[in-house]
């Protein structure tokens, strides 16, 4: 007997509503039939063995992306942006190239990811340099290009196909779907969706925080080498337009050589220590501690009976739990939302949680009840042009310093007595202190400097543990993007 149930996709992934047998929700069918599902799917590409000794693949690409929750303005339509790239991965040697010219968010990048087996280098085409990876990992690396190659894809389910399990059958463009479960060596789970005639995959889901429901799409197969390759793809986040692919050439099992190889002409520099994982406190100057770990980082101002919290990226709650370590008296009175983009709101609750008023400007403010644990209870100071705070002993300003190439409204902490700048995405400040040719955010910010009188001598940030000095800016904007020969694919 037939009855309508829902599966639930595992790993947070969105539901599935389906018309399944009983039997067929026990788990050893679920297993069962992922297999029928992954055999189907791996004759479609090409057999079996096809697939087996599928190593290396190399693209080239021209992406057209839109800066979904990441654009100058808080709400649609999202900027739009074009750039050219280069993908390439060898299974065997654990080898993988990408390569990325173009521009967005007021950055400009023509640069290169490369890893071969324990060796890695960051390669800049526009400062000319090249930088050993501190710790290369093949699989975190080449993830991304694998989740957006459908025979790639397959491979995973070959050689995993005993972690995956049917969900169900969908409908998806007015065609069958089994959905089934990828779990690959890192990062979330995926669904993925093949069609019942073709058995070619179609879709994929998962759940990637802060963004949310990400939706990758096939479409327009091609064969290249006997292996169906889809020449179209696009990706969705939350159901609107965020990345699409236009595969420009396909090359399979091809050497990945003269792809590795860096031009001589580029400067080796020194490796760039990774950022410390755990939550690490760092005194600035007296009473202003810049708190963080991995790339996200905030900073705290004792004032005389109270704190001012500066950033809302990831961790803000590790984050006051490291500051209870050295300052365990004062409450957090402020905490100061630089922009809406929703990895820099994600410390809104934890703010809320402390009682705190959130500052931030008018035109963000649905963001930030968005973001909120109760929106209609969440505390806000609107900031127009400046907000002093003023305690007698110290002064912090927040400024709002837009509008710049990455958002119309964003907002800076000054401590003018100390000299101390926070900034959020204006200032790369690698943790090898290696600058390279200033940004258009990074020109725009020292254009604000500049017109405001600012006599700045530190410079902390959003998404980095070292501490730079007004030196590292004036040499980031005296340096000039250089011109590299590099391989045409």
């Amino acid at each position: 007997m037939k009855k309508r149930i829902v599966v639930s996709i595992s790993a947070g992934l969105l539901l599935a509503t389906s018309f399944v047998s009983a039997e067929d929700t026990l788990p050893l069918n679920a297993v069962n039939r992922a297999n029928e599902v992954i055999d189907a799917a791996l004759e479609a590409y090409g057999g079996a063995e096809a697939i087996s000794n599928l190593n290396s693949v190399a693209r080239k690409s021209h992406f057209t992306t839109w800066a979904t929750n990441q654009s100058r303005s808080p709400g649609p339509p999202w900027d739009e942006n074009e750039q050219m790239s280069f993908s390439a991965i060898d299974f065997e040697n654990e080898t993988f190239v990408g390569k990325n010219k173009g521009s967005g968010g007021g950055f400009d990048f023509n640069g290169s990811q490369i890893i071969k087996g324990e060796e890695g280098w960051q390669v800049s085409y526009r400062a000319g340099t090249v930088t050993p990876i501190a710790e290369p990992d093949f699989n975190n690396t080449s993830g991304p290009f694998i989740r957006v190659t459908a025979p790639l894809l397959v491979k995973q389910l070959q050689s995993r196909r005993q972690t995956s399990h049917w969900l169900g059958e969908v409908e998806f463009d007015g065609r069958t779907h089994d959905v089934i479960t990828l779990v690959m060596e890192v990062g979330p789970a995926l669904s993925l969706y093949f069609d019942q005639e073709t058995h070619l995959l179609s879709r994929s889901e998962r759940v990637l925080p802060p963004f949310g429901q990400v939706d990758y799409r096939f479409t327009n197969y091609e064969t290249v080498d006997g292996i169906p390759f889809s020449k179209t793809f696009k990706l969705y986040v939350n159901d609107q337009p965020n990345v699409f692919i236009d595969i420009k050439s396909t090359m399979v099992n091809q050497s990945l050589e003269k792809y590795t190889a860096i031009p001589k002409t580029l400067e080796m520099v020194e490796a760039a220590p990774p950022a410390p994982t755990d939550v690490e406190v760092q005194e600035i100057k007296e009473g202003v501690f810049l708190v963080g770990g991995g790339n996200t980082y905030a900073m705290f101002v004792e004032m005389d009976n109270h704190i001012i919290a500066v950033g809302g990226t990831a961790g803000i709650p590790e984050r006051i739990k490291a500051l209870r370590e050295v300052v365990k008296d004062k409450p957090i009175k402020y905490g100061v939302m630089t922009h809406h983009h929703n990895d820099h709101v994600l410390g809104v609750p934890a703010y809320q949680a402390e009682d705190a008023m959130v500052l931030t400007v008018k035109e963000h403010e649905a963001v930030m009840r968005a973001a909120a644990t109760d929106a209609d209870s969440l505390k806000l100071q609107f900031v127009e042009d400046k907000y002093v705070f003023d305690d007698g002993d110290r002064k912090l300003e927040v400024i709002d310093f837009g509008p710049t190439p990455h958002a119309k409204h964003i907002l800076m902490a000054w401590l003018p007595e100390e000299g101390i700048l926070f900034e959020a995405d204006h200032f790369p400040n690698p943790t090898n202190g290696q600058m390279a040719p200033a940004q258009p955010v990074t020109k725009r910010m020292a254009e604000v400097i500049k017109e405001k009188g600012l006599d700045v001598k530190i410079i902390v940030g959003a998404h980095s543990p070292r501490i730079a000095s007004i030196d590292d800016l004036r040499k980031a904007l005296a340096l000039s993007p250089v011109q590299v020969a590099q391989n045409k694919h």
